[in-house]
């Protein structure tokens, strides 16, 4: 699980990367008197007492940027914020209140972000009165620190720490409590008797019979030193299909273990043809952003040539379009031939899922992109991308800042995301793009 971010924000030369270098304990942000030195975002995990977050330095927020490269340091703090859950506020009690502060502060009130107005350079007692005009911001109950005498930045992390939900500040250790993987599929095709083989006893009842598993029914135990929570759900058939207000629950608890896991196994019978309903399990896996692995199920009952691994994966590649990223494995449930290597399997993929691709490596792949094939040309305008960055995982989700973002298409977005894949992987896992731009913002799935 992601780290919490702390971002420290304010106008150029408050002293931002000397607080974030004290935070960090160690010195990573460049520190000069000249306004304006710190340009990239820069993060560092931050361990304190039974808080664990991240703390990032910003550039300096400017009302007016007056070039490209400015602009670009200022879409950096915009992203800095997006992610940020807590904001440190950071101005200069020897400069006062100045019209950058009141802009700021009006921006960063629209957050409706836990703020903290932190002012610098309270070195004496009679600038720690002059430092309470900034109560006039209106974001926030001032702390008072120096940069320069190392004082007030540990009373400033508790509040940090304590400003954040009590999920957030555990340890990384508590805060995992395993991989959740959702088993769905038709009924029939096996996922019961998957889940009896890999904790090796009959704890799901088996039977012929389509149907007979009517719950989502939770069962836990550690592979490789990992924690699995196997959710075996009853069989999800067509609407058209379901007969009984029984079944129409079992098929809604199906749905909400997809919604509630980190990876979906979709279970297919390799002994009959992707059906239907494979393909709308498939759709709705992939709306919700969920992992996933395709199971062939029933390896066992197929007749074998040097050529029928191919063609069963070319057909289930065609059938399953939406799940073209998605990993595919062939087990038998009956005599257990792959099936444990289902963990391991997930655990690459969940891997793939949380992981976080450092801002300067993607702006280098965009670069790349960009040069090999410009964005075409639609409504009489090219859009212009200037910058990406990772928001989230799980699953991966990137914010690119462009002129005409809204006038991207689609096959275009299918080659960046293509690109991104190329580079990093993401193996099973979905990605998601958003756009920023002047005249609206646009998500694409």
């Amino acid at each position: 699980m992601a780290r919490p971010v702390v971002a420290i924000v304010g106008r150029p030369n408050v002293g931002k990367s000397s607080l974030f270098n004290l935070i960090a304990k160690r010195p990573i942000a460049v520190v000069h008197d000249q306004p304006g030195v710190t340009r990239d975002r820069i993060y560092a995990d931050v361990d304190w007492m039974d808080g664990h977050f991240t703390i990032v330095d910003t550039g300096g927020l400017e009302l007016a940027p007056e070039d490209d490269l400015i602009e670009s340091v200022q879409w950096q703090v915009e992203v800095a914020l997006n992610e940020a859950r807590v904001i440190l506020f950071l101005v200069d009690v020897q400069a006062g209140i100045m019209p950058q502060d009141l802009a700021i502060a009006d921006m960063l009130r629209k957050t409706e972000k836990p703020i903290f107005v932190v002012v610098n350079k309270v070195d004496n007692a009679r600038l720690r009165t002059e430092a309470m005009e900034f109560y006039q911001l209106g974001v926030g109950e001032p702390l008072f620190i120096s940069c320069a005498q190392n004082d007030g930045i540990n009373v400033l992390v508790d509040e940090v720490v304590f400003a954040m939900p009590e999920a957030e500040v555990e340890s990384p250790d508590t805060l995992d409590e395993g991989i959740k993987v959702a088993i769905v599929g038709r009924p029939n095709v096996g996922k019961s008797s998957i889940t009896n083989k890999l904790v090796g006893e009959d704890r799901m009842i088996v039977d012929e019979r389509p149907g007979t598993t009517r719950d989502a029914v939770n069962i836990s135990f550690v592979h490789d030193a990992v924690t699995f929570e196997l959710i075996d759900t009853a069989g999800m058939r067509r609407k058209s299909a379901i007969d009984s207000d029984l079944e129409q629950s079992t098929v809604q608890r199906a749905i909400h273990s997809i919604r509630k896991s980190d990876i979906s196994w979709l279970v297919i019978d390799a002994s009959g043809e992707v059906a239907h309903q494979d393909k709308t399990i498939a759709a709705y896996i992939a709306k919700q952003g969920k992992a996933c692995i395709l199971v062939v199920n029933k390896w066992d009952l197929i007749e074998k040539d040097n050529s029928t691994f191919n063609r069963f994966v070319d057909s289930i590649r065609r059938q399953l379009p939406q799940l073209s990223y998605v990993p595919l494995l062939f087990v038998s449930a009956h005599t257990g031939q792959r099936v444990t290597k289902l963990l391991d399997l997930t655990l690459t993929v969940h891997r793939e899922y949380c992981t976080h691709i450092p801002t300067y490596a993607l702006n280098n792949l965009l670069m790349q992109l960009k040069n090999e094939h410009q964005p075409p040309r639609a409504g009489g305008v090219r859009p212009s991308l200037k910058y990406i960055t990772q928001i989230k995982t799980q699953p991966p989700t990137f914010l690119i800042f462009a002129r005409y973002g809204n006038k991207i298409q689609p096959h275009y977005e299918a080659y960046l995301m293509n690109g991104i894949r190329e580079a990093f992987g993401f193996s099973g896992t979905p990605l998601r793009i958003y756009y920023r731009s002047p005249d609206r913002k646009r998500e694409h799935a």
